[in-house]
């Protein structure tokens, strides 16, 4: 009689038994997994070189991964009496072990996937937004922008929201803040004979609106005329309480970056950015939360990728809910109509 030692022995070798073929066929899809995974700029090489040697290492790590799972649950098909002992024909067992892979394969990303977008949904649950174009009071009006401030000054620009509302508007005046650096600034316009050099201004911001008529015609442009002109931008201390509006965006969540915790299939928090308009009381009167989730693949894939950046990781991609471009240019243009024209 055989030992129960040996017949553990006999079924862990015919489990482990691995057909001449597929062992090839793992092996050098192993080896080309390891060249794209190790060194992921082989990939783009590839493509260079050749587009299908690319696409292979690019596919490599994916093929690899399904292969191995399909065979191991193969293994373990083999192991139920009723598909050894007179089982269904063989390509119904080939499907069923094929469902077996991919189902967890599409749930698993849909699954967190839909997690990362109720989370988003919740973010911008107080969003409020308006139909009609919003006007502003013509006194003073405070901005509250994260990121804006001149470093070598340490005081904030008059940055291209702030050079509009005073060159193209009735606003008499603009405080600008950075809410982590604080030092309001106010800024405002003078007639006079000549101006200060060097405005602290800084209109790097550039609105999708903005299509410039002929050449040296962006806002900065018109800006730097207005100026020359003897329309001085004059910059003075300020406080927050003089405003009868405030236009803030801030980033209320820093959230996880596309390429942070590659192999994470939970990536992280979302990034949350908030566009807020609000009267002289307080009261919102607008407000638009853009939130980037990141998505996951379906199914589910190892992603290689090199250049700008190089990531070896599930592949993934951003998800944005709210867009409305670096500090609001997208949708400032539409909820603040006129005002936000170029200056003539």
């Amino acid at each position: 009689m055989n030992r129960p030692e040996d017949i553990f022995a006999h079924k862990l070798i015919m489990f482990l038994t691995m057909g001449r073929s597929f062992a090839t066929y793992i092996g050098v899809l192993g080896f080309a997994s390891l060249i794209a995974i190790a060194w992921p700029s082989a990939v783009l090489i590839g493509l260079f070189v050749g587009l299908v040697p690319g696409i292979l290492l690019w596919l490599a790590p994916s093929l690899f991964m399904y292969s191995l799972l399909w065979w191991i649950t193969r293994a373990l098909v083999r192991q139920i009496p009723m598909f050894v002992q007179a089982g269904p024909p063989g390509f119904i067992i080939s499907g069923f072990i094929a469902a077996l892979v991919a189902i967890p394969a599409i749930i698993i990303p849909h699954h967190f996937n839909i997690r990362a977008q109720e989370v988003a949904q919740l973010l911008r649950a107080t969003d409020v937004e308006s139909d009609q174009p919003i006007v502003l009071p013509d006194s003073t009006i405070s901005l509250v922008i994260d990121g804006n401030f001149n470093w070598q000054r340490q005081r904030p620009y008059c940055e291209t929201l702030c050079a509009r509302l005073l060159f193209d508007s009735n606003v008499a005046r603009v405080i600008a803040m950075d809410p982590v650096h604080g030092n309001p600034v106010s800024y405002w316009i003078e007639r006079r004979e000549s101006c200060p050099d060097h405005p602290n201004l800084n209109l790097s911001v550039r609105w999708s609106t903005d299509v410039p008529l002929a050449r040296a015609d962006m806002l900065e442009d018109r800006v730097r005329i207005r100026i020359d002109h003897g329309e001085c931008l004059v910059e003075g201390d300020g406080r927050l309480e003089e405003a009868a509006a405030t236009i803030s965006y801030r980033h209320i969540q820093k959230g996880t970056e596309l390429f942070q915790r590659p192999w994470s299939l939970q990536p992280g928090p979302p990034i949350a950015n908030r566009l807020e308009i609000a009267d002289l009381t307080g009261a919102i009167v607008y407000r638009r939360t853009e939130v980037t989730t990141i998505a996951l693949s379906t199914p589910l894939q190892i992603e290689t990728a090199a250049g700008f950046a190089t990531h070896v990781g599930w592949e993934r991609s951003n998800v944005t809910l709210g867009q409305m471009g670096p500090r609001g240019r997208d949708v400032l243009p539409h909820i603040l109509a006129a005002a936000m024209k170029k200056p003539p």
